[in-house]
């Protein structure tokens, strides 16, 4: 699982927009699989001209699923010349780390689902993992996740917008007061949802 967190709400809103154009999301998902496999082979990258040419998919598509991978953190873009050269991002995956972070965090797709809670989060809520991962928040036996989406905050960071520079929230409810850093996120597989951050206070 491959996140990215968004630094640019248009990219961001842009990638959103293109995956609710995407009529049928196993074309999706087969364009971008052949376009990462032909990048694996090709270390030096490719231009989009090039990448259409050799998997016979056109243009504006592979330039569509381009954008995709380039927001998800999967392929790196750089400027050679009057061309636009692609290659595979040789970075760290946030979900690599993800599990070693030094504050309690979780991981919310766009459907408002828990993909991820790591071990701190866990620990701070006394659940475990495998109880919120894939269900939904409403429907979670942890009452932190109502205080979240109670805080109406949530929803504008799954869709990519953010209250200026302020990330923070504190959020207080019976069980307790917290504080909340929430970004938007863009996962692997294409889906976007937020990365929240969750310290008591």
């Amino acid at each position: 699982m491959l996140i990215h967190l968004c630094d640019h709400n248009e990219n961001y809103m842009d990638m959103v927009e293109d995956r609710e154009q995407c009529p049928a999301s196993s074309e999706c998902e087969d364009g971008r699989a052949r376009i990462l496999k032909l990048l694996e082979e090709e270390a030096h990258g490719l231009s989009i001209s090039d990448i259409s040419r050799k998997i016979d998919l056109n243009r504006n598509s592979v330039a569509k699923y381009l954008n995709m991978l380039v927001i998800a953190g999967r392929v790196e873009m750089q400027v050679v010349g009057s061309a636009r050269v692609y290659r595979l991002a040789l970075r760290l995956p946030v979900s690599a780390i993800f599990p070693f972070l030094p504050d309690a965090a979780v991981t919310i797709g766009s459907d408002l689902r828990v993909r991820h809670a790591n071990v701190l989060f866990c620990d701070l809520f006394s659940l475990e993992e495998a109880s919120v991962a894939g269900v939904l928040i409403s429907e979670t036996s942890c009452a932190f996740f109502d205080l979240l989406a109670d805080s109406g905050h949530l929803d504008g960071v799954v869709r990519g917008k953010m209250d200026g520079n302020r990330a923070w929230h504190s959020l207080d409810g019976e069980y307790g007061r917290y504080i909340v850093w929430a970004v938007p996120a863009v996962f692997d597989d294409g889906d976007y949802g937020a990365i929240a951050v969750v310290r008591p206070e």
